[in-house]
């Protein structure tokens, strides 16, 4: 068993935080409604449009489980906000059933002792087939051979074009394919037009996809996917600095566009012509068409240096809490959670938001893609099953993204790209030590 107060110690120590003293285990009895139906607590931190999704689809669950179960969604901020209301609550047990958590805590998650996996769920109630998962994003939420969370909005980045400017520059999309043809391609937009070649938000999911459109694991060992926790970042390795220094050059002459780490001024860039391509989250693509560009504009894949590269999925999970939970609410939040991963369900989350559908079974429903939607699910079905595009899986990783966005920016704005990595990589590494080191205190006794 897990003790609680050496859980608390562990999911609070890794969010650097106080240890969890006088946490007490126990099992709370299932709350019920008035009808008496199991109530399932989720927090989340969907807005827009997939905030829209996300309640229209506890809507048609609850409907279809009236007087049985009864999930009840609530809203807890962005996703910094949400884990740090969970990370809390760890030491008072008023814990969610589900919690939805963005892919960068997925590790964290993993260790912090009061979840249960979901294929342990599977194997005690059934109902759902993970073979039937879209390899590329079971390849994200398998960890040392146990998949622990059922993908929920699952996004990729992708690369948006403005297809009248590139035939301005002379240019298609084939002149994209690898990095190098990226930063070449973009120079040649910048000269021709006196536009950027291209845009993306300073967000510490770039650099991530910096070194997995390279070939790279961002972390080592194996991207700290398989038994062996992950020790060190390969944000200071040559293939992702050579590129760092590339995009330097880019930024200083105009051929790339700084947005910051703010999304909407990427998309807005792109929507303004400021920039010819906009690399962006797939997730975004319902509101870029909401914004109705004035220009042809397309959907492409993202440039990828040789056969083990390739994009890092995105997007959130949902986690069935253990800690202060019995079987009862166990079993009905498993039960919303394969609604969750169902074919149909899936269908309806890409057409409605542009998240891609996580189960194979998913594309037999979706006989009405146009050809934007038809590049983001080839993609997603072309990305090779490695290492690398299993992005790195540590609980250190939320705090080091923080430390590449502001490496990106100073790069952005002028810092050496070679000395900023070496002493970000630097830092970032510390972190991860210091991760690494609170997790091996937890004890853990089957």
């Amino acid at each position: 068993m897990i003790h609680a107060k050496e859980t608390g110690a562990l999911v609070l120590g890794a969010a650097l935080a106080a240890g969890a003293a006088g946490c007490t285990q126990g099992d709370a009895e299932a709350d019920r409604n008035e009808e008496g139906a199991t109530v399932v607590s989720l927090w989340h931190s969907s807005g827009g449009a997939a905030g829209r999704a996300l309640d229209s689809m506890v809507a048609s669950f609850n409907e279809q489980h009236r007087g049985e179960i009864e999930v009840r969604p609530v809203y807890q901020g962005d996703y910094n906000d949400s884990m740090a209301k969970f990370v809390a609550s760890v030491q008072t047990g008023d814990l969610p059933a589900l919690m939805q958590a963005n892919n960068v805590e997925t590790a964290f998650m993993k260790d912090s002792g009061v979840i249960t996996p979901v294929e342990e769920l599977n194997e005690r109630y059934g109902g759902f087939d993970f073979d039937g998962l879209v390899s590329s994003v079971r390849n994200y939420y398998e960890m040392d051979d146990t998949m622990y969370a059922m993908p929920a909005m699952i996004s990729q980045p992708v690369m948006y074009v403005n297809d009248d400017l590139l035939a301005e520059a002379g240019l298609d999309a084939s002149d994209f394919e690898t990095t190098e043809e990226l930063v070449e391609s973009s120079r040649k937009i910048n000269d021709e037009l006196g536009v950027a070649g291209f845009t993306f938000p300073l967000d510490g999911w770039f650099m991530e996809q910096s070194a997995s459109m390279r070939g790279v694991e961002l972390c080592s060992p194996g991207n700290g996917v398989g038994s062996e926790r992950a020790q060190r970042f390969a944000t200071g390795s040559d293939p992702v600095v050579d590129l760092w220094d590339d995009y330097e050059g880019l930024y200083a002459s105009g051929a790339a566009h700084n947005p910051g780490i703010d999304n909407e001024a990427a998309a807005g860039a792109f929507l303004t012509g400021q920039a010819a391509i906009h690399i962006g989250t797939s997730g975004g693509f319902g509101n870029l068409m909401a914004n109705e560009p004035s220009f042809n504009w397309s959907v492409h894949r993202l440039p990828r240096d040789n056969d083990a590269a390739g994009a890092i999925p995105g997007g959130n999970s949902l986690w069935a809490v253990a800690l202060g939970h019995d079987e009862e609410v166990q079993r009905a939040a498993w039960e919303f959670m394969s609604y969750v991963g169902s074919d149909e369900v899936q269908a309806e989350l890409f057409r409605d938001t542009g998240y891609l559908p996580t189960a194979e079974g998913a594309l037999e429903e979706l006989d009405d893609v146009d050809d934007n939607q038809k590049a983001m699910l080839g993609q997603l079905h072309s990305n090779p099953v490695n290492d690398v595009t299993a992005g790195c899986h540590s609980g250190a990783l939320n705090s080091a993204l923080r430390d590449f966005e502001r490496a990106m920016s100073s790069i952005a704005n002028g810092e050496d790209a070679a000395e900023t990595l070496e002493a970000t990589t630097e830092e970032a590494d510390d972190k991860i030590d210091t991760y690494n080191e609170r997790a091996e205190l937890t004890h853990v006794e089957e």
